[in-house]
């Protein structure tokens, strides 16, 4: 669940990155000949309006307004009354308030001659939502724009990546701690909030599972201003064979995501160590961008032939379900380069050794 702890620092993304990313998608829609863009973000999926202004939507919902030359401009159904906060933690200058996206978008738009405007991954917004804004403006061509904003997110900056190791570190470290010898579950998810909450992280997400031999798994994902960790553990696996297994599968897979390997290159590198697993087990490999780690990469699924780009921030899991139905999972997050994986989200255990 998103918190309010939103944080708008020069000192960790300047002014001039913010206004790059901005006019790199406005060079994109002059370039596709789109007058206007709208991005559309609710609670459970905001990060694109997040990557271009800030703005976390933890209350409700909201849409970003980016002509191809410009201000843009935030649309909310909130009352103007918390526009002096969003404004001050966030880029945006022009805020609009109303009862409905439908007259919002009329009033922002309905005085211009019709043009084009693009919805950017509307595949992923409510249909209700699309239908409104078709409806609200006739004589408008509607164009779906995929990927618009996310396929830009999908290499991080150099100050994205400094972020990334900051909040790599912490859920790492709440992974670790959550693996403590005998914890219940509940203190097992205690854990984790309490770290990662503490660091200032605006969502976590824990999840424990069973395993056999008595091995239990964590799982954390967490996100820290703008971008997105994972990391999965065993907790009271000494004496268990498999968990070593599914460890080195998950190292080999590691040391192979390198730029241009594929998920189909990763399953190659640990299919040796998984294969020591026990019969009847049903493993997999798989990879994530940082980017989609908020719906675990549901909505944005990646090929087995999807070659992984240098500079991306990704999730890389093996995990395995058991014969008997039992569960187990190992993750970390690294970040891909030309010459190999850097894992961040283990620089905590490493520190540690």
């Amino acid at each position: 669940m998103k918190r309010g702890l939103v944080v708008l620092d020069p000192a960790e993304v300047p002014a001039d990155e913010w206004q790059a990313r901005t006019a790199a998608v406005q060079a994109d829609l002059a370039a596709q000949g789109v007058d206007v863009a709208l991005v559309y973000g609710d609670v459970f999926a905001s990060d694109d309006i997040a990557h271009l202004t800030n703005l976390c939507i933890y209350w409700n919902e909201g849409m970003l307004a980016v002509p191809a030359s410009g201000e843009t401009v935030f649309l909310t159904k909130l009352s103007p009354r918390v526009h002096p906060w969003m404004r001050r933690i966030s880029t945006v200058e022009r805020i609009e308030s109303g009862r409905s996206f439908g007259a919002l978008v009329t009033k922002l738009l309905g005085e211009r001659p019709a043009g084009t405007v693009g919805l950017a991954d509307a595949a992923r917004w409510p249909a209700a939502i699309v239908d409104e804004v078709r409806a609200a403006l006739p004589g408008w061509q509607v164009r779906e724009l995929p990927g618009l904003v996310g396929d830009r997110r999908a290499v991080v900056s150099e100050h994205e990546l400094a972020l990334l190791r900051t909040g790599a570190e912490v859920v790492g470290r709440a992974a670790h701690e959550a693996c403590g010898a005998g914890l219940t579950p509940f203190a097992r998810t205690a854990a984790v909030e309490r770290i990662v909450r503490g660091a200032g992280f605006l969502d976590v997400q824990t999840n424990t599972t069973r395993a056999p031999d008595g091995v239990v798994g964590v799982q954390v994902t967490g996100q820290y201003r703008t971008g997105w960790l994972h990391a999965a553990r065993l907790a009271d696996a000494e004496d268990s064979a498999w968990a070593g297994t599914l460890r080195a599968a998950l190292d080999a897979a590691v040391d192979a995501a390198r730029a241009g390997a594929t998920g189909e290159t990763l399953a190659e590198a640990a299919a040796p160590a998984l294969a020591k697993l026990p019969e009847g087990t049903d493993a997999q490999v798989r990879w994530v961008n940082q980017t989609d780690l908020a719906s675990a990469g549901e909505y944005r699924r990646r090929a087995a032939s999807d070659p992984l780009p240098a500079g991306a921030v990704v999730a890389v899991t093996v995990d395995v379900l058991f014969a008997a139905g039992d569960y187990a999972a190992l993750a970390d997050t690294v970040l891909v380069t030309e010459g190999g994986a850097r894992n961040l989200t283990g620089t905590h255990e490493e520190a540690a050794k």
